[in-house]
């Protein structure tokens, strides 16, 4: 098939086309349309300010964005010889054909000679940087809108697949002073030596938060309404922004026909907090609410729906791939505010949210209850950082299924559990059962604490763990209470064939298991019939203390085969230090 004029004219006058239909957020880089000789063949792309963590169609001018794509071959053009081909739309300027070595020539619409930028063995899958750290406030392309067109062919132009839409990256203009839409200026009033501007009440327009402002939670605020369906309200707020509260009851709830785009950076997270974050300690937390996202996906409780602590709102419902919006790169330190002595917030609380909702690069510092508790519902999680949380570091309850990976757990000296784990405490066979499946999870303590715990799984929980990593504790590694649980990991030791495992996973030497009158097996036995898990050295270190050493990385792991997970090579949440995820983004004391 010839690449002709015509065809260049039809994608060009297709690109109005291609933008709108791109989704505004994204975990995966969204899929274009696919043209040319092999149908058979794909095409994702788009903008990332995070490395891909999230993808976005609109980019801040002031932080440095990647417009990427992937091709993926017809099978019967994998591993033969290929050329990729890369076009660049500057709207108002012209189309750009992209060479090796990263040269861009203008490409004459009349007499469109396509060069490939590379001609090399096919793959499966061929990642394709088309603009890398592109700054729009340094090139005068703010305001502009870049489109571009991927495609390859095997033998000649004449055989050539490509994007039929573009991957686009609209460089949105520097944000102006002032308060944006649905907020308001607090007068000579600075945090962070920002402008502040306040968000009250129930906000149901979409709203902005630019970085050149901080932006004060004034009470409870909500996003968006509680019924599902319709148009979904959605914030946003750039990389760089801080979101505070004074120190009180103030939290941010995104409503079940809400969404959050938290789109921060490795450079620039993110960041809930408080006032007193300047001086805030190792020893400050529940200095105000937290942070409640309300999905649309199932419970097991009955009825189907639930109610949030603390008057947080309903949640719950039937769509299971319901996406309350995307959280990257981001911190929330120093929350969990009393509602009653005996109620407190989580740091964030994913109640009844979706697969849709993204989550990757999370930390959450200094909850004076749950760092992260996921009521239900089916969110996965990568890269969560849960720090100094004084319950529980991890929390599941309601029947949640998600997939998590790369968890780690530092506990301080008045943490509870790693994880507390329940299916549904009112009926602990309630469908669906939560069975969560998780991989390379470390969970460290502080043995100087008074009472610290690993794992405490009971109330009818399933959960497929593996690549675990548990140390430094000075009450138990393990615990499993009710029968439920029991009978979940399959009844007793001679017939562990249920949906509660533990495999290839390393407890360190004198590990403690939890056993009570009633269970219908030891836990340590259950612990010892685990596929690949042992107990031994547990050498973490590294400036996190949480970086696998020689000892951890020599044990085998085997990740979950479901394409979600990350294949590596190692268990534990950190294989070392060159690839320690934390780096450059969380927070310590």
């Amino acid at each position: 098939m010839n690449f002709t004029k015509p065809k260049l004219s039809a994608i060009a006058t297709g690109v109005a086309i291609g933008v709108a239909s791109m989704a505004a957020q994204a975990a995966d880089q969204p899929t274009l349309p696919t043209a040319g000789a092999q149908a058979a063949a794909v095409f994702t792309g788009g903008a990332t300010v995070n490395g891909g963590a999230s993808y976005q169609s609109s980019v801040p001018a002031g932080d440095p964005a990647d417009l990427v794509a992937t091709i993926k071959p017809a099978a019967g053009d994998v591993g033969q010889t290929g050329s990729l081909i890369a076009v660049l739309e500057v709207p108002g300027i012209g189309f750009f054909n992209l060479l090796s070595g990263g040269i861009w020539v203008p490409l004459d619409l009349a007499n469109p000679n396509l060069q490939p930028f590379a001609t090399k063995t096919l793959g499966a899958e061929e990642e394709v940087t088309i603009l890398d750290d592109l700054i729009g406030t340094d090139t005068n392309l703010t305001g502009m809108t870049l489109n571009a067109y991927v495609g390859y062919y095997v033998g000649d132009v004449g055989t050539l697949s490509y994007s039929a839409t573009p991957a686009s990256m609209a460089i949105a203009a520097p944000p102006a002073a002032g308060c944006p839409s649905n907020t308001s200026a607090l007068e000579n009033v600075d945090f962070k030596n920002k402008p502040v501007c306040v968000l009250t009440g129930r906000i149901t327009a979409d709203t902005h938060l630019t970085d050149n402002n901080s932006y004060l939670l004034d009470g409870a605020v909500f996003i968006g309404e509680n019924t599902p369906g319709g148009d979904r309200t959605k914030l946003t707020i750039d990389a760089g922004t801080y979101v505070f509260g004074t120190t009180g009851l103030n939290f941010l709830v995104v409503d079940r026909n809400g969404q959050l785009y938290a789109n921060g950076s490795r450079e620039k997270p993110v960041i809930f907090t408080y006032e007193g974050d300047d001086t805030a300690d190792a020893t400050t937390s529940g200095q105000w609410g937290g942070l409640i996202l309300n999905g649309n996906a199932t419970l097991n409780v009955s009825g189907g729906t639930a109610e949030g602590e603390g008057s947080t709102g309903t949640y719950g419902g039937s769509d299971d791939t319901d996406s309350s919006g995307a959280l990257t790169y981001v911190q929330v330190k120093y929350a969990g505010q009393n509602i009653t002595p005996e109620n407190e917030l989580n740091g964030i609380a994913f109640q009844g949210t979706g697969s849709g909702t993204i989550v990757d690069y999370v930390q959450v510092h200094n909850n004076s209850d749950d760092g992260v508790e996921f009521f239900g519902g089916t969110t996965n999680a990568k890269h969560l950082l849960l720090s100094g949380n004084e319950d529980d570091a991890l929390d599941w309850t309601f029947g949640w299924r998600g997939k998590a990976q790369f968890v780690a757990m530092k506990q301080n000296t008045i943490s509870e559990h790693c994880i507390e784990a329940d299916g549904n405490s009112d009926n602990n066979d309630a469908l669906p059962r939560s069975n969560p499946s998780i991989s390379n999870m470390t969970c460290v303590g502080d043995a100087s604490a008074g009472s610290e715990s690993g794992f405490r799984l009971r109330e009818g929980t399933s959960a497929a763990l593996s690549n675990v990593v548990i140390a430094n504790l000075n009450d138990y590694s393990l615990d499993i209470d009710q029968t439920a649980t029991f009978t979940a990991a399959g009844g007793s030791i001679g017939a562990l064939n249920g949906t509660l495992t533990m495999t290839n996973s390393r407890l360190e030497t004198g590990a403690i298991f939890s056993d009570s009158e009633g269970d219908l097996f030891a836990v340590g036995d259950w612990y010892g019939a685990q596929s690949g898990s042992d107990i031994g050295v547990t050498d973490l270190g590294g400036d996190s203390g949480l970086v696998n050493g020689t000892a951890l990385n020599a044990i085998a792991p085997a990740v979950p085969s479901d394409p979600w997970f990350d294949q590596v090579d190692y268990i534990g949440a950190i294989k070392d230090e060159t690839s320690d995820w934390t780096a450059g983004w969380t927070f310590s004391d």
